[in-house]
């Protein structure tokens, strides 16, 4: 399967969703935004260290990993940005929901996209999509939080996409300041893999589909090159 082709089903995954009851939505994400970020500031305020200041759009960019950072991987800009996805019921799966299509609630003060596509190596024929999103420090935090909460109760959902969806906790990376993996698996399909990564005030996702029948693992060496370049760009 080509690169391009599996960006094309990455998208349709993440935008093909219904519109579904945008005030159930909002209602929802505020419910587990309001925990979130009471949780995340606390965690932020842990450290005696200056909360790290959003970075706007020039320097996420350049904090973006590229095809010489890592090998193995063409990797090129997203065409444009997932713009939003279906309401998750229940609403306790919502934030999961909302990763699913990069569109987390409340929405980054910059983004930037890419999609990763493993030519070679134990990722091969995988594609990965990228997102870098700029946050204050406290919401990002709470992005990381509230994703955590939602995967205390949510086993399976429907919405989002025409079936139902599972999702399921796995292990997540030692990466960056606080780190979330997870799986979600749609009926009839192999599971997609998904690590959201906070450095600073950065939210980095990582959301993998393998593109051969088999369950989707995000590759471990892009979340290290990706990291490491933003850790070194902050």
């Amino acid at each position: 399967m080509t690169a391009a082709v599996l960006f094309t089903t990455l998208l349709a995954a993440g935008c093909g969703g219904g519109g579904g009851d945008s005030d159930a939505k909002e209602s929802a994400s505020t419910s587990g935004s309001t925990s979130a970020a009471a949780s995340g500031s606390a965690s932020a305020t842990e450290s005696d260290a200056p909360a790290a200041a959003p970075l706007d759009e020039p320097r996420l960019k350049s904090a973006a990993v590229t095809g010489g950072d890592v090998d193995g991987f063409q990797i090129t800009e997203f065409p444009a940005k997932p713009d939003g996805g279906g309401t998750a019921r229940p609403a306790a799966c919502q934030p999961l929901e909302n990763m699913r299509t990069a569109s987390p609630d409340p929405g980054p003060k910059a983004f930037v996209g890419l999609l990763a596509y493993a030519g070679a190596g134990p990722s091969a024929g995988s594609a990965t999509t990228v997102g870098l999103m700029a946050y204050d420090q406290s919401a990002a935090a709470g992005i990381l939080d509230g994703l955590r909460t939602a995967l205390k109760t949510c086993t399976a959902y429907e919405g989002g996409v025409p079936a139902r969806t599972t999702a399921e906790s796995a292990t997540a990376p030692d990466a960056g300041d606080d780190a979330v993996a997870f799986r979600l698996t749609t009926s009839g399909d192999s599971s997609d893999a998904f690590v959201v990564v906070r450095t600073g005030a950065t939210v980095v996702l990582f959301y993998t589909a393998s593109g051969t029948g088999s369950a989707a693992e995000v590759p471990e060496a892009l979340v290290s090159a990706q990291i490491k370049k933003l850790e070194q760009a902050a």
